[in-house]
């Protein structure tokens, strides 16, 4: 099992930070350039619907996982502390 894990990042305004933070640990695993490539995170998952849900301080604890390609997505939270791991479950 391979995995890539990314916190959510210090600049982002925190209604976006677990779609920020799915797309630097995507951009870390495989390479991919989110603003050069035909990747679109709405396609696999809402963004919008992603945020809010790990913006809620009621979410402490809260965990979620959902496949893109070959790889499982998994996020995290406890406290303001966002995590996102991408895992390879060949590897």
């Amino acid at each position: 099992m391979d995995a890539t894990t990314a916190k959510k990042p210090a600049d982002c305004s925190y209604g976006s930070c677990a779609s920020v933070a799915v797309i630097e640990a995507l951009e870390q695993y495989s390479g991919i350039d989110p603003h050069d490539s035909e990747f679109r995170l709405y396609d696999v998952i809402a963004p919008d619907a992603l945020d809010t849900l790990f913006s809620c301080q009621q979410t402490t604890g809260l965990s979620i996982e959902f496949d893109i390609d070959d790889v499982t997505v998994s996020i995290s939270q406890a406290n303001d502390d966002i995590q996102v791991r991408v895992i390879d479950p060949l590897k």
